[in-house]
């Protein structure tokens, strides 16, 4: 049998990014605590005016650049940035510790610009400072280890990302002890590293580690545990251990469906991963049963389950389904459609319905033609 080719996105939790160092405002202005409350386009222009009068006020410039950040206004952002540094600069020196909230700001800003060098710099002497003010083992060097290092993973430096990885792990270890679930992130984070490198055997005792951690930790149901559970059963499946991929995935969708309902997105999302792992194991009526759960719980369609089950009646002979649910899928956008649609033509045809099939290969020919080209910063 042909193999059956199967796609999916695994679900993961993750903590929202820190926000800025915030800095108290003169009383003219609404108070930090209010400021949240204000919509971003009715705080700029109060912010603009005051920078106006005082053009290096350090609070008014980080609290502008947030509001500029908020609002995807990142070139201003950055000017305004550059400046609070130049001026913490002549006010502390170039080495003071006062400058680092502004060097990773800055960095976070010019990695949203696609200027990765930049950031690279910046992030670099960002950890210098706080090693030289804080000592080479303080937990916040060990975050600006990893916060250079998921810079190198995006610019798919691997190698360099990974002795990072390693030392903010040393790092948390030395600080927390083997055992603390702060050092989940740590242990994630370089099994992510070693996974994108295809050093399964490496990254799979860290996620084991960052598994037994959070299931002590927090107990067996937990979002924490589900989510390390999904990360392990998918280093299995890219090892094409299956058996182990199913055993892990089951769990977890006992615990989303304890924690949120059977009736919740992510449960969907859970469904599905389990579903990819039964079709490759051949397991197609229980897979097909997952995917139909899956779509009955989404509000939408969703193209990658949709294709995921018209791949499973295929496997089970079922041209008719497959072909009701390729129809549903070649409905909705999609960035590459030429692939199914070649599939759903394939199905037609089997199915003596050759006009069809001729209509549908002539999308797929002309969705192949017009997908859109990837440029250098997409590649990397």
């Amino acid at each position: 049998m042909k193999q059956i080719a199967v796609f999916t996105s695994f679900f993961c939790l993750s903590l929202a990014p820190a926000q800025d160092k915030m800095l108290p405002l003169n009383k003219d202005l609404p108070t930090i605590e209010n400021t949240w409350d204000i919509h971003y386009s009715d705080l700029e222009p109060i912010l603009k005016s005051r920078l106006a009068e005082a053009p290096d006020s350090l609070e008014i410039l980080d609290e502008l650049a947030r509001v500029y950040r908020g609002q995807a206004k990142y070139e201003p952002a950055a000017e305004l940035y550059r400046h609070a540094l130049e001026l913490r600069e002549a006010a502390s020196g170039r080495a003071s510790i006062d400058l680092v909230p502004t060097l990773e700001n800055l960095a976070r800003v010019d990695q949203l610009l696609r200027k990765l060098d930049e950031a690279e710099t910046l992030l670099a002497r960002a950890i210098a400072i706080r090693e030289a003010s804080q000592g080479p083992d303080d937990p916040q060097v060990a975050s600006a280890y990893s916060a250079l290092a998921r810079l190198f993973l995006v610019e798919h430096k691997f190698l360099e990302a990974e002795p990072l990885y390693t030392r903010a792990l040393q790092i948390n270890e030395t600080n927390y002890g083997p055992a603390d679930p702060r050092l989940c992130s740590s242990l994630d984070n370089l099994a992510s590293t070693y996974r994108e490198e295809t050093k399964f055997a490496q990254a799979e005792p860290l996620l084991r580690r960052s598994l037994i951690i959070r299931d002590t930790a927090s107990g067996p149901v937990h979002p924490e545990v589900a989510n390390s559970l999904d990360s392990l059963a998918s280093l299995y499946y890219a090892q094409k251990r299956f058996g182990d991929a199913q055993l892990l995935y089951e769990r977890s969708l006992g615990i989303w469906m304890t924690l949120l309902g059977p009736n919740h997105p992510v449960v969907a999302t859970s469904l599905d991963n389990l579903a990819v792992v039964y079709a490759m194991e051949q397991r197609y009526q229980e897979a097909e049963q997952l995917y139909k759960r899956s779509l009955e719980i989404r509000d939408t369609e969703d193209a990658a389950s949709l294709r995921n089950l018209a791949l499973v009646e295929v496997g089970l002979k079922n041209d008719r389904d497959a072909a009701a649910a390729y129809k549903r899928m070649v409905a909705i956008p999609v960035s590459d459609a030429a692939p199914a649609l070649r599939e759903y033509a394939e199905v037609l045809r089997r199915m003596h319905r050759p006009a069809e099939a001729a209509a549908v290969e002539k999308k797929a020919k002309a969705a192949a033609a017009n997908k859109p080209q990837m440029n250098a910063d997409e590649r990397k």
